[in-house]
């Protein structure tokens, strides 16, 4: 399914992004951020399964630099829980295990005592990562999707049932004829029906039809619309004429993963 994508382009987008400090920037002038280099990590996966052979020059598990920069922004005080998430993920690729008393103090100073979303996906996704299995907030299991529904949110809501041991399959099946309808006519897919194509809602939508057991009704379509925003710098934009950056690149090859069979 992955047929006309430039796998090649795409490494060598990601190398000139790669800071001196070891992490990597969105664009070759910014500074490296705990985000970017999460999506590096996670380019780096993907190519693996997507076209085995073709990696970075610097493969990240024996980048030096790269460890040591992970190493430090783990030592510091962890930023907010998504970012803090991206973190800790990015980390353990890399065989960095952190601290889970420290793990277990920063999800206990971000207890909302309500069942708030977003924060209850981000922290359950942090207890799951670092094995805390133990640690458990009695207002998780009460949370429920969103009255005003991303394909983001759907996608969130399908780890964290996943994540409390309950089979995201089983849910209403009026949820995968959402997100099918989410797919416009140029084959990209939106925040909701009806709305613009973006790539990271392809990335939402086809990795939740997946938790689902469901697949886009048009697959061929969702393929050349993600052929037509990776640029001729070889990263992705969101969009077919957007600027290409490491976050709609990272979107990019999950969603092409998921059309994978």
């Amino acid at each position: 399914m992955s047929k006309g994508i430039d796998f090649a382009g795409v490494v060598e987008f990601v190398e000139n992004r790669r800071k001196a400090s070891g992490g990597y920037g969105a664009t070759p002038r910014l500074p490296a951020t705990i985000e970017d280099t999460f999506g590096v990590l996670a380019i780096s996966n993907h190519l693996t399964r997507l076209t085995p052979g073709t990696v970075l020059t610097q493969p990240p598990e024996e980048d030096k630099e790269l460890r040591a920069y992970l190493t430090r922004a783990l030592a510091r005080p962890w930023p907010g829980l998504r970012t803090a998430s991206q973190l800790i993920r990015a980390g353990q690729q890399l065989g960095l295990v952190p601290d889970r008393e420290v793990g277990r103090s920063y999800l206990a100073a971000h207890r909302t005592g309500t069942p708030d979303f977003r924060a209850t996906c981000y922290s359950t996704a942090i207890a799951d990562d670092l094995g805390l299995a133990d640690y458990k907030d009695s207002t998780w299991s009460e949370v429920r999707l969103p009255e005003r529904l991303t394909v983001r949110e759907a996608l969130m809501y399908l780890e964290l049932r996943q994540r409390l041991g309950q089979d995201p399959a089983n849910e209403n099946s009026d949820l995968v004829d959402w997100l099918q309808r989410c797919q416009n006519g140029d084959g990209g897919f939106g925040f909701f029906p009806g709305t613009t194509s973006f790539i990271e809602n392809c990335h939402y939508v086809l990795a939740a039809l997946r938790l689902l057991g469901a697949r886009s009704t048009n697959p061929e379509n969702a393929l050349r619309f993600l052929g037509s925003c990776q640029t001729g710098r070889g990263g992705f934009g969101r969009s077919p004429r957007a600027a290409p950056f490491l976050d709609a690149s990272w979107h990019g090859l999950a969603a092409l993963l998921c059309l994978t069979p």
